[in-house]
C-alpha cells in the first residue's frame, strides 16, 4: 500500500496486479534543496534483446514520482542542492532539460547545473533558483522541443526578475552530448 502511494508501483489494466513503475530505468534520487530524498526521477533504459514486449512501446523518456505533500515536481530543480554553493558562489546557473544532463555536467566540474523535472520550468522554479542567484542560461536540448522549452521558460524567469540567458545548442544535441 505504501509503494503505490509513493508511486513506486502501479496497478495492471488487467487483473489487479502491481507492477514496478520504474521497471527498466536508470533511478535518480530527488533531493530537496536541505538534500531530503523527496521523490525519484526514472530515465528509460534500452530493453536486452528479448526484452519484456508490453515495455516496448517508446515509454516516455523520464517518469516521477507520483506528487504528494513531500513532492511537487514544479517545485523541485535536480541538482539544485549539489549545486547550490556554487550557483550562490558565481550568481549563476544553468538550466538544462534532463537528469543525465545534470549528472554529466557535475562529473565535469560543472556544478552550477540544474533541471526541471518535466518539460516545464515553472516559476515556482524560478523562484527557487533566484534564492541562490540573480543569473541563468538556458540550455535545453537543440531540437523543436528543447527550443519551445527555452521560449516558455523565459517567462518564468522574467516574473522573478531572475536574469536570463540563451545558450545556442546544436541540432540534434543534448547539452550532455555537447
Amino acid at each position: 500500500v505504501v509503494a503505490a502511494q509513493a508511486g513506486l508501483v502501479a496497478s495492471s489494466q488487467t487483473g489487479g496486479r502491481h507492477y514496478a513503475r520504474f521497471r527498466h530505468r536508470l533511478m535518480f534520487a530527488v533531493l530537496d534543496v536541505q538534500g531530503r530524498v523527496v521523490g525519484f526521477s526514472g530515465r528509460t533504459l534500452p530493453l536486452p534483446v528479448g526484452g519484456d514486449a508490453a515495455a516496448c512501446k517508446e515509454p516516455a523518456k523520464y517518469v516521477n514520482t507520483n506528487e504528494s505533500h513531500v513532492y511537487t515536481k514544479g517545485k523541485q530543480l535536480f541538482g539544485l542542492y549539489q549545486g547550490k554553493n556554487t550557483i550562490r558562489r558565481t550568481d549563476e546557473a544553468v538550466l538544462v532539460e534532463g537528469n543525465f544532463d545534470v549528472v554529466s555536467a557535475h562529473a565535469r566540474g560543472l556544478d552550477n547545473v540544474v533541471a526541471p523535472l518535466g518539460t516545464a520550468f515553472t516559476a515556482e522554479q524560478a523562484a527557487l533558483l533566484k534564492r541562490f542567484g540573480t543569473k541563468v542560461i538556458l540550455a535545453f536540448d537543440g531540437d523543436v522541443a528543447g527550443k519551445k522549452a527555452t521560449i516558455a521558460s523565459r517567462e518564468a524567469c522574467s516574473n522573478v526578475a531572475l536574469s536570463a540567458r540563451v545558450a545556442s545548442i546544436p541540432v540534434g544535441m543534448d547539452p550532455d552530448a555537447f
